[in-house]
């Protein structure tokens, strides 16, 4: 078989026009843009210069006329022309289709004067005519070929009757007849192994896809598992969240995509979400139906992957071009935790390897969204006053000494509010301490809504509660006070079989720079305050 150089599609193009303008869909050569035998061109080189080689044994060794001899030194002249064109055309110089086209078309010239010149009938050099007919067979297409071999067999016809004797008519019929038994035998086998190539050629290309493919997808794997490794060092569940949308995003490249989750109550919502690109971090709540796409991943922990989307209720799209759909749930120890989702604008769009990338990827963000929610729960321990929910008195003094740097850095004020429970020693020995525990997380209730987001609200120890109050000057902060002393008066405890109880508080109050410069002097003052509302008569906010 041939290889061309990149000048064939040209080439072939304007031989195709010149032979033929009206029917342009008519082709002159057989379609061979690959090969599996790049030599054979090799061969049919070594063959013709053997040829030649014959042509000029035999002028050198005939004592023929001077008119053979012309004959000779035309036919051996255009030979080796034709030779030197073939050998440029197998070094890719150009098309080397139309180097096969001219030998083929100096053999139907050339030959027959070979046969005349070397005896006629007698001539051995009418086998040429077989390599002719083969070479049209193998190059051409069907039309062309056997018109060539009709020529062939003309003129092979034609030299017989010119010099006609009956009993060379068998060797006549019998090498006619070769010659198209040959002509159909290559055609047959050439026909063959074109089809057999185009197969072969076509399973090469479909492993070479797949082969690319896989390559791909072990790329990808590795950068999936390396973020993956990114991802369950984060201990911060908004920074898994952001880290998760940026794998979705920039490794696998989806345009629109989502993780949704479900909290305790059982509610689902959108975590983080993506839309053409644009991504959103707000959290936002939906409710689901039991036949909901999204709630039966949840409950069966099954993924579904989708692959024309078109007509479908049981799931409303982020984004109306939606064509295709893959759900995976993010599943940990058992437990189905949320779900990832991705949305495609072309059907088919995401196949049995996309579902498994995806997969890959949801397991890592479950459990890294574990992790970072466990340490965050851990870390809470450390610094959440377990009965009423506030933070303890170690953090409060480490973000007291934060904020009284800060103060004191920029210049600006700092408010520090002490409250302390009226009678609450009493309350305790008369309704006991499960009585006194309800009353510390309604205190502890009113105090939070009493102050602000700025705020830091902390048990200081005991019946104690603490308030923080960054950039917050004194008379703000007697505001707030007088608030929390008010809004604890006029609720009404419900004890259960203590029944309904009525308490109060006395607050005390310090600031900075007016009552010192240490976090120490703050919390002395404060106390020095609240020690003072409860000498003058408890339910009171005093300032020093």
């Amino acid at each position: 078989m041939l290889a061309y150089s990149k000048r064939d599609k040209q080439a072939l193009e304007y031989a195709d026009i010149i032979l033929d303008r009206r029917k342009p869909s008519m082709k002159l050569f057989l379609d061979r843009n690959k090969t599996l035998l790049p030599r054979l061109d090799v061969i049919y080189l070594i063959i013709r210069v053997m040829t030649f080689a014959g042509i000029v044994w035999i002028a050198l060794t005939n004592n023929g006329d001077s008119e053979n001899k012309n004959v000779f030194y035309l036919v051996g002249g255009v030979f080796a022309t034709h030779l030197v064109l073939f050998l440029v055309a197998s070094l890719d110089r150009f098309d080397i289709k139309l180097a096969y086209l001219s030998a083929i078309v100096f053999d139907l010239l050339m030959v027959p004067l070979l046969v005349l010149w070397t005896g006629g009938m007698e001539s051995s050099f009418y086998l040429l005519f077989y390599l002719t007919v083969g070479v049209a067979a193998y190059v051409l297409s069907s039309p062309f070929a056997i018109s060539v071999a009709v020529i062939v067999s003309a003129t092979y016809g034609w030299i017989y009757w010119s010099d006609f004797q009956t009993d060379l008519l068998f060797d006549f019929v019998v090498r006619t007849g070769f010659l198209w038994g040959f002509f159909l035998a290559i055609t047959y086998s050439s026909d063959f192994l074109r089809k057999s190539e185009k197969r072969l050629l076509k399973l090469f290309d479909t492993l070479n896809q797949r082969t690319s493919e896989l390559e791909k997808t072990q790329a990808r794997l590795e950068v999936i598992y390396e973020n993956s490794r990114t991802l369950a060092s984060l201990l911060d569940p908004d920074g898994v969240i952001k880290e998760i949308m940026r794998i979705l995003g920039a490794v696998l490249r989806y345009e629109t995509y989502a993780i949704i989750l479900r909290d305790k109550d059982g509610h689902h919502y959108f975590r983080a979400r993506c839309i053409r690109n644009q991504k959103n971090f707000h959290v936002k709540q939906f409710p689901l139906t039991s036949d909901d796409l999204i709630a039966k991943v949840m409950e069966t922990g099954e993924s579904v992957r989708i692959s024309d989307f078109r007509g479908r209720t049981d799931y409303a799209p982020m984004n109306e071009s939606t064509a295709a759909l893959m759900l995976v749930p993010m599943t940990s120890h058992g437990h189905t935790v949320g779900v990832l989702l991705a949305e495609g604008m072309a059907t088919d769009q995401f196949n049995e390897r996309e579902g498994q990338l995806f997969s890959i990827v949801a397991r890592s963000a479950s459990m890294a969204l574990e992790n970072a929610e466990l340490h965050k729960r851990t870390e809470e321990l450390t610094i959440i006053d377990e009965l009423t929910e506030t933070f303890n008195y170690r953090y409060f003094v480490q973000k007291l000494q934060e904020e009284k740097r800060r103060a004191l850095r920029y210049t600006v004020p700092l408010s520090l509010i002490m409250v302390d429970i009226d009678w609450f020693k009493k309350l305790n020995d008369t309704y006991g301490h499960e009585v006194g525990n309800v009353v510390l997380r309604e205190i502890s209730n009113i105090i939070k809504r009493c102050v602000r987001d700025v705020d830091l609200f902390a048990r200081y120890g005991g019946e104690e509660f603490a308030v923080i109050l960054p950039q917050t000057g004194v008379g703000e902060a007697h505001r707030i006070g007088e608030r929390i002393r008010e809004q604890v008066e006029k609720t009404v405890v419900d004890a259960g079989s203590a029944g309904k109880l009525r308490v109060t508080v006395s607050v005390g109050i310090s600031s900075f720079p007016e009552n010192g410069k240490s976090h120490e002097e703050l919390v002395t003052v404060a106390d020095q305050a609240l020690y003072k509302a409860k000498g003058e008569g408890k339910n009171l906010v005093c300032v020093m």
